[in-house]
């Protein structure tokens, strides 16, 4: 359990950090300065409900069973115009194991996002996840 406890508070607090300071914006170009406002995609009940819904998935005896404690990894994703996450990707990370199981946990998570507005029209974004793990 603390080996659990500690993983999701690793993984919330980089995230939160990650979906802050990395959000890149989508194939879209950005608004000039002067036009209406932009605003980034959301998660119903926010970035938390997002982490907890990701290790709804997410499996750790595999990493276990493969004497990997701990572990980087970051997922790129496109959230579209219908809130939907596609083109989802793993854009580094240190086992091969850890990339496919980030990877299946984010393919499983079907709760549409709020999708990203410029100009008051709905837009693409690229998103950015990392996950961080230590299961010492």
């Amino acid at each position: 359990m603390k080996k659990y406890l500690l993983f999701l508070l690793v993984f919330w607090v980089v995230s939160i950090a990650a979906q802050d300071s990395m959000a890149v914006k989508g194939p879209k170009p950005m608004a000039s300065a002067g036009s209406a406002s932009t605003k980034s995609p959301e998660f119903p009940g926010g970035h938390r409900a997002f982490v907890t819904e990701i290790l709804k998935y997410f499996r750790t005896y595999p990493m276990v069973k493969a004497e990997i404690m701990s572990a980087k990894a970051v997922a790129t994703f496109i959230v579209d115009t219908e809130g939907n996450m596609v083109d989802i990707k793993i854009e580094s990370y240190e086992y091969k194991i850890v990339r496919d199981e980030f990877l299946r946990a984010l393919k499983m998570v079907k709760t549409k996002w709020i999708p990203a507005e410029q100009d008051g029209k709905k837009v693409r974004n690229l998103m950015r996840q990392p996950l961080v793990f230590n299961l010492q």
